[in-house]
């Protein structure tokens, strides 16, 4: 009888040791004590070799924090935005999400402010990057790098012609300046194809953002309503319709996309084109490596990172932001867990993240301890140019989520069909303006 007791508490005590254990290996959401706490991140390809390096970065965590383990998934660009608004609007977002701080995420609640959960100096981080992570003063992500949106020429061109890109590179151009040496591009190339002065999609609104924000606009919405309703507006307009009409851009703007822009740069149909980012450089020189490999047929070409242009008596502004990680949260997440998930969060936008998706994008470094050990893969000539660039870099627009909502509203339902119209040649500048006006005073739009 005492032998069978003795076996049968020893059996006891072995089911509870592994049910504890089960229980805490299985432990979701770090609700379970002394477990192994699972924090999922869902980001995408920022560069070729970002998932090996993610990998990597991922073991090297894990070994250092073995009570956390990390669950990734790599998302497309096309989709993984529709994918991450339908977890999120569903209440169960990732703890970690790639991307903007947009404030339709803070609308759910579900956006975790990081203000008083961090651990780290937040004075090693470049601060226009940071103050894009934040939404209403208050931080909700880190910043993985700083984007940056400029223009850019065809190097042997610009010398054939004699301009001065270095000039223009240290000092700016205006509207007119850049007229003239457009003008100069607009020819028969060598290859008896069609040149233009200038190239930039047309399928997006960008092209007319970046000539606003360079005409005193420098914001589409501000706390007083729609900003696009006055003459800078105007004369943006008429300045994008002047370069179309008179052949320095393509007639047919409006159906060219990215990938068509790069063909027709690359095939030396361009003296200028838009938009660029300094990653542009080493991607054509990978293309001019391949040329000379003899694995792809073209001419090689050498690409010069420029300012946008800002009209005459107008302050110059680069289009630029940052990207990185966000904090979520869910129903039922311990303070246990997104402590954890911050853990995460400073380790995958750390010095040695930043720096090698920085230095993969050529992108200007926001981090000190980063910038002091990675190099970005810039001739000197433009490293120069970019870092100036990312200094007319403007802080994010400072309105509340409402107004945030109302400006993209804005922006895909008006300005983005509006502008493909003045494209097509189906309306006028002036007709654009009115649209512009009228829109802002209704309902939806008004502050």
């Amino acid at each position: 009888m005492k032998k069978w007791l003795l076996y049968t508490t020893a059996a006891s005590v072995l089911l509870v040791s592994l049910a504890a254990c089960n229980s805490a290996e299985t432990g979701k959401d770090g609700n379970a004590s002394n477990s192994t706490d699972t924090v999922t991140v869902w980001t995408y390809p920022v560069h070729e070799e970002y998932e090996s390096e993610l990998k990597e970065s991922i073991a090297e965590f894990e070994d250092a924090n073995p009570d956390i383990k990390i669950e990734y998934e790599i998302l497309s660009w096309a989709e993984g935005e529709q994918k991450f608004d339908i977890a999120l609007n569903t209440g169960s977002p990732p703890d970690l999400y790639f991307g903007k701080a947009l404030g339709k995420y803070k609308a759910t609640q579900l956006l975790v402010e990081l203000d008083d959960r961090l651990n780290i100096d937040l004075a090693d981080y470049d601060a226009v990057a940071l103050d894009h992570m934040r939404i209403e003063g208050s931080l909700y992500g880190l910043p993985l790098y700083q984007y940056l949106h400029v223009w850019g020429g065809n190097k042997a061109l610009l010398e054939e012609y004699g301009i001065d890109y270095e000039k223009i590179q240290n000092e700016g151009w205006t509207w007119d300046e850049f007229y003239e040496l457009a003008d100069i591009g607009e020819q028969t190339n060598d290859n008896g194809d069609r040149q233009y002065g200038f190239v930039f999609q047309g399928v997006d609104e960008e092209l007319l953002d970046h000539l606003a924000r360079n005409n005193g606009l420098p914001y589409r919405m501000t706390e007083d309503g729609i900003a696009w309703t006055d003459e800078r507006i105007l004369e943006a307009l008429e300045f994008i319709v002047k370069l179309r009409e008179e052949g320095i851009m393509p007639n047919e703007t409006a159906a060219i996309d990215a990938a068509k822009r790069n063909e027709m740069f690359y095939n030396y149909q361009a003296l200028f084109y838009g938009r660029a980012i300094p990653y542009f450089e080493p991607s054509a020189e990978k293309r001019n490596e391949d040329i000379r490999n003899g694995d792809i047929d073209g001419e090689e070409i050498e690409v010069v990172l420029l300012p946008t242009p800002h009209n005459e008596g107008q302050e110059e502004v680069a289009r630029g932001g940052a990207e990185g990680y966000l904090l979520f949260t869910q129903k039922g997440a311990t303070e246990e867990h997104i402590a954890n998930s911050v853990k995460v969060l400073e380790h995958l936008a750390g010095a040695d993240a930043i720096g090698q998706a920085s230095s993969a994008l050529a992108l200007p470094i926001v981090h000190k301890q980063a910038a002091a050990d990675y190099d970005l893969p810039l001739s000197e000539l433009n490293e120069r140019a970019a870092q100036r660039l990312a200094g007319k870099v403007l802080p994010p627009n400072n309105i509340n989520s409402e107004l945030a909502a109302k400006d993209d509203m804005f922006n895909t339902q008006v300005v983005v069909p509006t502008f493909q119209a003045l494209m097509n040649g189906e309306t006028t500048p002036e007709q654009a303006l009115e649209k512009f006006k009228a829109e802002a005073e209704s309902a939806q739009f008004k502050p």
